[in-house]
């Protein structure tokens, strides 16, 4: 079980103290390279470097001190009219100093050489890894603290534990953890392996990820291979035209030798999820877990 009844400050169990400046208090934390971060009174201009970032930080009250964030960052709508100072997985050392942050938001991901140049160049940087629904949850809190909002941070957290518990409760009832297999669609599928967020959800949602024998985080397999691994769930993030791809895409692989014999395909239950929700790690990050577990189990979801 990941919920954990504490919402809130999770001080010691975080690294997290408060430190008694002439003014203001200061927060300390260690992030997730290790680096320990201290900044009084709440940044007033932060940049992010990744969506999920994007997410947490608008989802916490914080889009109005969001002056830079990455070109793939895209929800809110809002994010639209802030200023792009990165890519995929690059950073901009002149984009980012020109928006003056006192913050830049890093995730895992993010080129470690961008972000020791912004350190060299005295600017506080906070990385996040985020592998699991356990450390989003934690993360709110982090960045909730850093950040000066506490408070809106104990009320995201509060919300979100609820609706996992919600879930957890009904999962309780299960028998049996059904196999599972996400897979990108290719030749051949990329899947995801042993301790990946994947990973985590799909065993957190009632689920065993059959990629977790596999080596490597994202391994690439062969219809042989998912044959041996026979998953009776598989859920994809991509198709042509997402959802109503589906029933289509059903169809075709029921038609195709080999794919027809995996339990899946032929019992029709390849399913379709946002890429957004399952493939970032930020408060959305749950309705991909709610939606997992209902295509997992859904005879506990059905409404009386």
């Amino acid at each position: 079980m990941i919920v954990n009844k504490m919402v809130g400050f999770i001080g010691v169990a975080l690294g997290l103290m408060m430190v008694a400046t002439g003014q203001s208090d200061a927060v300390k934390l260690i992030d997730d390279l290790g680096v320990e971060v201290e900044i009084a009174g709440g940044p007033e201009r932060i940049v992010s470097l990744a969506p999920s970032n994007t997410e947490l930080l608008y989802a916490l009250g914080l889009g109005n001190k969001v002056v830079g964030v990455t070109e793939v960052c895209d929800f809110p709508v809002e994010v639209a009219k802030v200023e792009k100072v990165a890519g995929f997985n690059s950073v901009n050392l002149e984009k980012i100093v020109a928006v003056k942050p006192d913050l830049v938001l890093a995730a895992r991901g993010n080129d470690i050489e961008g972000i020791r140049s912004l350190r060299e160049l005295g600017i506080r940087v906070f990385s996040l890894d985020i592998q699991s629904l356990q450390q989003l949850l934690q993360a709110v809190d982090r960045v909730g603290a850093l950040c000066g909002v506490a408070e809106e941070a104990a009320r995201l957290r509060g919300g979100l534990d609820k609706r996992i518990q919600k879930v957890a409760d009904r999962l309780a009832q299960a028998q049996g953890k059904p196999r599972v297999l996400w897979g990108y669609w290719s030749d051949p599928v990329y899947t995801a392996g042993p301790g990946t967020m994947i990973d985590d959800v799909i065993t957190q949602a009632g689920g065993f990820n059959v990629a977790s024998v596999a080596e490597g985080a994202w391994p690439q397999v062969g219809l042989e291979t998912i044959l041996s691994w026979a998953p009776e769930v598989i859920v994809t993030t991509y198709l042509p035209t997402g959802q109503d791809s589906l029933a289509t895409e059903i169809l075709r692989l029921q038609k195709t030798d080999g794919w027809k014999m995996v339990p899946a395909i032929s019992d029709s239950r390849l399913y379709y999820i946002e890429a957004d929700w399952l493939m970032r790690p930020g408060p959305r990050l749950v309705n991909a877990y709610e939606q997992l577990a209902r295509t997992i189990h859904p005879q506990l979801f059905k409404e009386p």
